[in-house]
């Protein structure tokens, strides 16, 4: 649940168990020629330092995604339709919460986090999501043996630009045995943009592309405080 570009989420928030007021970051996925193909959704609380959302307790993790939820449900149509909503999902959350999570399958995908493990648990729920209709997405891609489970299942597959360079395009290949659709997070200038198509991804997230807007309620944006 990096959001992208390095922009952690911050502190664990207080967070009311179903309140519908909190913030969300938007950051759109994009096409080498800039079209917009997607947004990521991402929680927002106030200030910007302490511990990165990773480290988080799990249920401060699930109250989060629950929070983007809520947003998207009421929201989402007027900040990213026609586009669908890339929204981070733990383990956890995939796991304890039935259904469709109250997400509509038609413009929801499920970006599954680096660190759910994957186990046969894990893959019948996302199977099962699957026949639901959603689209699924691997989140931070690095080439786990977990990860490495679940390419099978997924329909996107994102890498950090950083984990490009350090790793070379293998990671890349390794990533599109399945046919996913690969997206470049972390694009920061031109000349990686030209790296990543020359690598053969095919969508793109970063600041190149445009700044985490941080959206209170539908139509109203603060570009660039993230």
């Amino acid at each position: 649940m990096t959001s992208p570009h390095g922009l952690r989420l911050w502190h664990p928030p207080h967070l009311p168990r179903h309140g519908t007021g909190s913030a969300i970051g938007r950051q759109p996925i994009v096409t080498a020629g800039r079209a917009v193909r997607g947004y990521e959704l991402l929680y927002r609380a106030p200030g910007h330092d302490g511990l990165p959302v990773d480290r988080w307790p799990a249920r401060f993790q699930d109250r989060a995604t629950e929070h983007v939820i809520a947003f998207d449900a009421r929201d989402g149509r007027a900040v990213a339709a026609p586009h669908p909503s890339f929204i981070n999902f733990s383990r956890s959350y995939l796991l304890n919460e039935p259904g469709t999570m109250g997400c509509d399958p038609a413009r929801v995908v499920i970006e599954v986090v680096e660190s759910a493990h994957a186990d046969a648990t894990l893959v019948r729920r996302l199977m099962a999501l699957r026949d639901l209709g959603f689209r699924l997405a691997l989140d931070d891609f690095v080439g786990t043996e977990s990860q490495l489970t679940l390419l099978g299942l997924v329909d996107f597959v994102k890498i950090d630009v950083r984990d490009l360079t350090r790793q070379g395009t293998r990671l890349a290949d390794s990533a599109r045995l399945h046919g996913a659709t690969l997206i470049a997070e972390r694009v920061e200038d031109q000349p990686m943009l030209e790296l990543c198509a020359r690598s053969g991804f095919d969508l793109f997230q970063g600041f190149l592309f445009g700044e985490v807007e941080v959206i209170e309620r539908a139509g109203v944006a603060d570009e660039g405080a993230a």
